[in-house]
């Protein structure tokens, strides 16, 4: 068994809404044989993971993949399973998994499967595949360190309780998010509307406030200096000096590096010279300078201010153990540890104990060692601080807290400029008055542990995620509005043309398509950028106000969505191209892969469709949001039918665009104040029009609105470059066209054929990644409408052998009745078009197809500047 690729899918997709892992695995090696045929495989699986047992597989009930494992099933669908449970015992929530032949000659299969962590779910596929690999050899397999390294790796990668708070409040208010980079560094909303979080510091949390938290002693004396209480220190670099300064104070200190958090390296409640030597050591690992301050006697206290307000507050309790009379302190750290709450870290809601220097030390003073055995119930306190990070535990007191310490916390946390801080309070009692009882802060913290506030060792826990969104995101829910088009042709018009019609409402636009990124006019990165990932780079620029992203089949099959859900989905048409491709073998494979922009709309939004396509008609069925129809037939059934139960239609009649909701209509204006419909001639340009004109309309304009932001489009030669792109020549016409495939073609002829001509003259060729089929079909179309045909071939071959495209081109329009006097194959693209504009005669239609736009227009260019000369002598080209 040999994984060839693997792929994480981390939008909706078309497999599932979810995120999910794609591998390709050959299992040649098996020999083609079912699980049943294999002598005791099925035994030795279940002994090695007996809890795939449990595994329902298709039959929809615990046991079903056993019964499926005894009446014999493939091996790669045993993978599928085998991965899925590995990662489920290693704390994953994995609901979905698909197994399914690509290339059954070769026994090579496609598995997919859910997950939640990413990176433990690609290093499973290759653990599982090992796991089998040794169970087909007669090994027996251990499955527990396998287990134990996906563990690690979700420990590593998926965010920790405090993030994970945050996350799920956007979920539950509807704000979308997306992780950056491989780290904690998470976007929430779209665009403009866009906060940054890590951690608990957002994009709003300022980097000096946090610069001086991070300073023990600058914190200290801007608090003083603000005439906030806190204890008197002073701050030393030697250990001489800081014995000196000891000796100046009339009660225990505490010893702290000046620089650090998480409490490293602080020492508590310290009376002896000998113990301040040590203390000082254990905080220079941590910083070079050391503070001394004095001891302040109470309970530790943690404040949680968020933007201004006390939401939270904890009582901390340093890390303890209860003697049983038999273990050592060691061990009873190590069972406590084994508590499934404390985790490494941040992972868990408690952190495991650490044993370090600083534990020793603070054991020693109470006359322990690690080897120490307490008796029957006596309570060893492990260390002075009480540090979550540590291993201490909390106890909610938010209700408890009196208003002139709630009042002091959110004080200190704007004195130093932080949103959000965790404010260390020393006092006996939060409930009075720190006032009364000489309270004091002691900290204040940038980027503070939420922990112990969500998930407290006692008391009520608090929805800090929920308090920390609202802060960032106090109306709304992030979003900017975003429209997905996509369609086998016409999608690169539909959002140029909605981008220019958005931009006339002085909007900023953010626009991906096969030509580019766009911010407005501005180009971010030139080429083909139909995929998830231009997406999301539209959804990250600050700016941004409305998306309008061109969403092709490729990067849906690829890496999904790139974005959760559409305000207004647009499926143009749909038609054979790119088939067998992906496993995508047939136009109802290919109807499902678009119909999952129109299933991402929620019930607010819009689903734009067209009537008169016979794929996109019936995908209503598909979406949850309100269906829009556009036809350029007034009497199209489905548009009547939808109309008469008050729906809403654009549709084209007697050359103008109507705008209907039941039987109420208004008027957009005439096709020939739109100069790409060609004054309504090209019909496929008239249908990417509605189709941008009903995405306004879901937008809440008003037909008024949209027929000043559609009038004059395409006037420019810079609004739909390269799609019928069209130059007057000295007695001929040039058309510049991105057709593609078979039903690109045909409508360019159909729209060329309404304008006066002697001949339609076409350079055309086909990607060499299209299937023989929809090359066959792509020359028949060429042979039906050009009088004469020059074949190319891109300079991409995509696999395929150089001239293998031209010359089945050729061969299917011969055996269509082309004459091969008609036809003549020139490879390379340049030389095509330049042959074809030589030999061109007066009345003619040359159009190109092209593969790439900008040396052809030079040639058009170059031509037109030859002939310019003649013209101006009253001359004609021959």
């Amino acid at each position: 068994m040999r994984i060839h690729q693997v792929k994480a899918i981390e939008g909706a997709n078309f497999f599932s809404y979810r995120p999910v892992i794609r591998g390709i695995v050959s299992i040649a090696e098996w020999q083609g044989k079912m699980t049943h045929e294999l002598g005791d495989f099925n035994q030795r699986l279940l002994k090695a993971l007996p809890s795939l047992a449990d595994h329902t597989c298709s039959r929809g009930k615990p046991g079903g993949f056993v019964e499926r494992l005894e009446e014999g099933t493939l091996p790669g669908h045993v993978l599928e399973h085998v991965s899925i449970e590995l990662l489920t015992l290693a704390g994953e929530k994995s609901r979905y998994g698909k197994t399914r032949v690509l290339v059954e000659e070769m026994e090579e299969y496609e598995v997919i499967y859910e997950y939640e962590c990413k990176e433990a779910a690609i290093e499973a596929l290759y653990a599982a595949a090992g796991f089998l690999n040794q169970l087909r050899y007669g090994e027996e397999p251990n499955a527990e360190p396998l287990v134990a390294q996906l563990k690690k790796l979700r420990s590593a990668y998926m965010p920790g309780p405090s993030t994970q708070a945050i996350l799920q409040a956007c979920l539950d208010r509807g704000i979308p998010y997306d992780k950056l980079g491989d780290g904690n560094l998470y976007q929430l909303g779209y665009g403009r509307l866009q906060k940054r979080i890590q951690a608990a510091m957002t994009s709003g949390t300022s980097c000096i406030g946090t610069d001086i938290a991070s300073d023990k002693q600058l914190t200290r004396l801007i608090l003083s200096e603000s005439a906030i209480p806190v204890p008197r220190g002073k701050i030393a670099s030697s250990e001489e000096e800081i014995l000196k300064l000891f000796r100046q104070f009339a009660s225990s200190v505490v010893i702290k590096p000046c620089l650090g958090n998480q409490g490293k390296g602080v020492s508590l409640n310290l009376t002896k010279e000998s113990e301040i030597v040590k203390a000082c050591r254990l905080a220079q690992v941590y910083s070079t300078k050391v503070i001394i301050e004095e001891y302040i006697k109470g309970n530790n206290y943690r404040l949680l201010v968020v933007g201004g307000k006390l939401v939270a507050a904890a009582r901390r309790r340093p890390p303890m153990v209860a003697g049983n009379g038999k273990s050592s302190i060691e061990e009873l750290i190590e069972q406590e540890n084994n508590n499934p709450l404390r985790g490494t870290g941040h992972e868990k809601y408690l952190s495991k104990i650490a044993v370090d220097p600083i534990l020793i030390l603070d054991l020693s003073r109470q006359g322990f060692s690690l080897k120490s055995v307490p008796h029957l119930g006596e309570k060893v306190v492990l260390r002075q601080s009480a540090n979550l990070s540590t291993g201490s535990t909390a106890v909610d007191v938010t209700g408890l807290v009196h208003r002139d310490n709630a009042e002091l916390a959110v004080y200190a946390a704007s004195v130093l400029g932080l949103d959000i801080a965790g404010i260390d309070f020393i006092l006996g009692d939060i409930r009075h008055s720190y006032r009364e009882q000489d309270g004091r802060i002691i900290e204040v913290n940038a980027a503070p542990g939420l922990r112990m506030h969500l998930l407290p060792s006692a008391g009520q826990s608090r929805n800090i995620g929920r308090d920390i969104v609202n802060m960032l995101l106090p109306h709304g829910n992030g979003r900017i509005p975003i429209v997905s088009v996509t369609g086998t042709n016409g999608k690169t018009t539909v959002v140029r043309l909605l981008s220019k019609m958005l931009r006339k409402q002085q909007l900023t636009v953010g626009m991906t398509s096969t030509e580019g990124i766009y911010i407005n006019d501005r180009l971010l990165s030139k080429g083909d950028h139909s995929g998830p990932a231009s997406a999301r780079t539209v959804l990250r620029h600050p700016d941004v106000q409305v998306a309008v992203l061109e969403t092709a089949r490729g990067g849906i099959l690829r890496a999904g969505l790139g974005y959760d859900y559409a305000d207004v989905a647009i499926i143009t048409n749909i038609s054979e191209d790119h088939l067998g491709q992906y496993g995508i073998d047939n136009i109802e494979d290919l109807s499902k892969v678009k119909s999952l922009v129109a299933e991402r709309v929620q019930k607010h939004g819009f689903a734009i469709l067209n009537a008169d396509d016979p794929q996109v008609v019936n995908l209503d069925q598909k979406t949850s949001g309100h269906v829009i129809y556009f036809s350029t037939e007034i009497q199209n059934r489905r548009i009547c039918k939808h109309l008469a139960f008050g729906g809403v239609a654009v549709v084209a009649d007697q050359k103008k665009i109507w705008i209907y909701q039941g039987t109420c209509g208004s008027t957009v204006c005439n096709l020939n104040k739109i100069p790409i419909t060609w004054g309504g001639k090209a019909r496929h340009n008239v249908q990417n029009v509605l189709a941008a004109v009903a995405a306004c309309y879901a937008l809440g304009y008003n037909a008024q609105q949209i027929r000043r932001a559609v009038s004059g489009f395409g006037q420019n030669p810079e609004d739909n470059q390269g799609r019928l792109e069209y130059y007057e020549m000295d007695g001929f016409k040039v058309v510049l066209d991105y057709g593609h495939n078979p039903a690109g073609i045909k409508e360019v002829v159909q729209t060329l054929q309404m304008i006066g001509h002697k001949r339609i003259v076409g350079c055309i060729g086909l990607p060499g990644d299209r299937s023989d089929a929809t090359v066959k079909q792509f020359a028949r179309e060429a042979a039906a409408g050009f009088d004469l045909l020059y074949i190319k071939e891109d300079a991409d071959l995509r696999g395929r052998k150089s001239g293998e495209i031209a010359h089945m081109i050729y061969e299917e329009a011969l055996s269509e009745g082309k004459k091969a006097s008609s036809m003549k194959i020139i490879l390379k693209e340049e030389e095509a078009l330049r042959e074809a504009l030589a030999k061109a005669r007066e009345g003619d239609i040359v159009v190109i197809f092209y593969e790439k736009a900008e040396p052809l227009r030079k040639i058009i260019n170059d031509h037109l500047n030859l002939i310019l000369p003649e013209i101006r002598n009253g001359e004609r080209s021959k």
